[in-house]
């Protein structure tokens, strides 16, 4: 079980990059291979302040130019390097095709809000040339939960079961 835990864990955070766009690029095309739900991901160097609360997304079906709908990832899944940081922002289910991204200037309420509190713990200009826009595959939120149990259990088991039978005897 911790084996397994830890194996899907890596897994989750080591997915590929489908595409990146630097954030002052404000827009791009991609392509998408197979149906499914992706997310949006906001990366960018550790220790500095984010444009979060700044920007939103508009995100256009090429071939229909159907507006695809951005759905706020509530528990934002984090992933930290040594130097680097990526958080995802938003998912969106969407099929095979070629997809336009727009950076906005409409954020999401609750994003301007946390703008405005890191505004008060973060002083400082924002330097935006740090910042990618990324798109990966959507992992569910219950399955990365449900790895970290898998760890901790896993653990929690085989120490009983080193220690305890060594007790009773």
């Amino acid at each position: 079980m911790f084996y397994l835990g830890i194996k899907y864990t890596i897994r989750f955070s080591r997915a590929k990059m489908l595409y990146e766009m630097p954030y002052v690029n404000k827009e791009g095309t991609f392509t998408l291979e197979r149906a499914g739900t992706y997310g949006l991901w906001l990366s960018g160097k550790m220790f500095t302040k984010a444009p979060i609360g700044e920007f939103g997304f508009n995100l256009v079906d090429e071939k229909t130019e159907r507006t695809i709908p951005l759905f706020l990832s509530i528990m934002r899944a984090r992933v930290n390097g040594i130097t680097h940081s990526r958080m995802e922002l938003y998912t969106f289910d969407a099929g095979p095709g070629t997809y336009r991204l727009s950076v906005t200037e409409d954020p999401f309420v609750l994003d301007a809000v946390m703008k405005k509190v890191g505004d008060k713990v973060i002083k400082g200009a924002i330097d935006y040339n740090q910042f990618t826009i990324q798109i990966y595959t959507h992992t569910s939120f219950v399955l990365r939960f449900i790895s970290i149990w898998m760890i901790a259990l896993g653990l929690i088991i085989a120490v009983l079961g080193g220690v305890l039978p060594n007790t009773l005897v």
